[in-house]
C-alpha cells in the first residue's frame, strides 16, 4: 500500500519511518513549507509538494497520514475520506467535538478506515500495567496518579506556543493520559482542572486534573511544559492489595505487594521483551485492521471522547469549576 504524508515536521518524519518499517511505500510528502516536504521526500524517493489536496487525490495513494498542526486535522481527514483513502491521524483528533463528529461522519459515509494515534495504548510499560491490574495483582484499584511533561515544545514561531492552536499541555499532551485512564478504568463522571498557561516573560504551562471515575476511582493527572530540560512520565496505581509504579527516569516498571502476616514485601521488575517501537505497533494495528485481520485498539469514537474530556478540562481551568461528563 502507498502512503501520502500531509505535514512533514518532526512527528511526520517519525511516522514516515514507522510506516516504511511496516512495508508501506511513501509516494508523496506535502507541507506548506516546501523545504520540509523536500527533505522528507528525498529520504523515500517520493514527490515533494505544497499541494496537500493534490497529494491526497493521487490515484496511487491508499493511505493518508495527517501530521499537520491540530486545527487542520479534521479538515484533512474529511478531504482524505472524500477521496476514498484510509487515514492515520495524529492526536488530538480535532480541535473541537463538532469538528470530530463531522470528520467521523465523512469517514463513515466514505466507508474508509480512520485510526488516531493514541500511542500510549501501545507502550509496553502501559500494557504491562494494564495486564497486571486486569490479572488482579494489586486487588481492586482505587487511585491513579499520572505525570507527563518536559520542556516547552517548539521554537519561538512554533504553533505549539499558541495556546489557541495547541490547547497547551492539557490538550496536546495530557490527552494521552486522559485517554489511557478511560481505556483502562472506564468513563469519568467529573473533571476539575487548574492550569497555569503563562506567556510572559517565558512560556510555561503546568496543569493538574482531578477526575472522579464512574466506578468510584479517583485519578490525578499532572502535565507540564515547564521543565528546564528532558521529559518524564510517571504512573502510580494503588489498589486494595498493592501498588504499581512506573517512572521513565528510573526503571521500566516496579510492583510491590502489601505486607501479609509472615511475609515481607516483594519487588517485581518486569522488563519489556519487545524491542519494537510502540509507534510501529500502532501502525501494525492499523494496517491489520485495513487488511481485515482484527479490530483496532483505538477507534475514532475513542479519539473523539478523548478530545471531549480534554476540552472539559480546559473549560474547568477557565471557569474554576468542575465539569460534569
Amino acid at each position: 500500500m502507498n502512503l501520502a504524508i500531509i505535514g512533514c515536521g518532526g512527528i511526520g518524519r517519525m511516522h514516515a519511518e514507522m510506516a516504511a518499517r511496516c512495508g508501506l511505500k511513501i509516494v508523496a510528502c506535502a507541507d506548506k513549507d516546501p523545504d520540509a516536504a523536500k527533505a522528507l521526500a528525498r529520504r523515500y524517493n517520493a514527490l515533494a509538494t505544497t499541494d496537500a489536496d493534490g497529494a491526497i487525490r493521487r490515484p496511487d495513494v491508499d493511505i493518508v497520514l495527517v501530521t499537520t498542526p491540530t486545527p487542520r486535522h479534521a479538515g484533512v481527514v474529511i478531504d482524505a475520506a472524500k477521496a476514498g483513502k484510509h487515514i492515520f491521524c495524529e492526536k488530538p483528533f480535532a480541535s473541537t467535538v463538532q469538528q470530530g463528529r463531522t470528520a467521523i461522519a465523512a469517514v463513515k459515509k466514505a466507508r474508509v478506515k480512520l485510526f488516531v494515534g493514541h500511542v500510549v495504548r501501545y507502550f509496553h510499560e502501559f500494557e504491562t500495567l494494564r495486564a497486571q491490574i486486569q490479572a488482579g495483582k494489586i486487588g481492586e484499584p482505587g487511585y491513579v496518579k499520572m505525570y507527563r511533561g518536559g520542556i516547552y515544545p517548539g521554537g519561538p514561531s512554533s504553533w505549539f506556543r499558541d495556546y489557541a492552536q495547541s490547547g497547551g499541555v492539557t490538550f496536546d499532551c495530557m490527552i494521552h493520559d486522559l485517554d489511557w485512564l478511560r481505556y483502562m478504568f472506564g468513563e469519568p463522571d467529573r473533571i476539575f482542572c487548574q492550569a497555569l498557561r503563562r506567556s510572559e516573560p517565558e512560556k510555561l504551562d503546568y496543569s493538574q486534573v482531578t477526575l472522579k471515575m464512574r466506578n468510584g476511582m479517583l485519578a490525578l493527572v499532572i502535565g507540564t511544559w515547564a521543565h528546564p530540560a528532558g521529559f518524564q512520565v510517571k504512573v502510580e496505581v494503588c489498589g486494595s492489595a498493592g501498588m504499581l509504579q512506573f517512572d521513565s527516569n528510573i526503571s521500566s516498571l516496579s510492583a510491590m505487594k502489601r505486607e501479609v502476616k509472615g511475609a515481607g514485601p516483594t519487588m517485581i521488575v518486569p522488563s519489556s521483551a519487545e524491542d519494537v517501537s510502540p509507534y510501529e505497533l500502532e501502525w501494525r494495528d492499523f494496517i491489520g485492521w485495513i487488511e481485515g485481520k482484527h479490530e483496532p485498539r483505538v477507534t475514532p469514537e475513542d479519539a473523539l471522547r478523548a478530545v471531549e474530556i480534554a476540552l472539559a478540562a480546559l473549560k474547568s481551568a477557565d471557569t474554576g469549576r468542575p465539569v460534569e461528563l
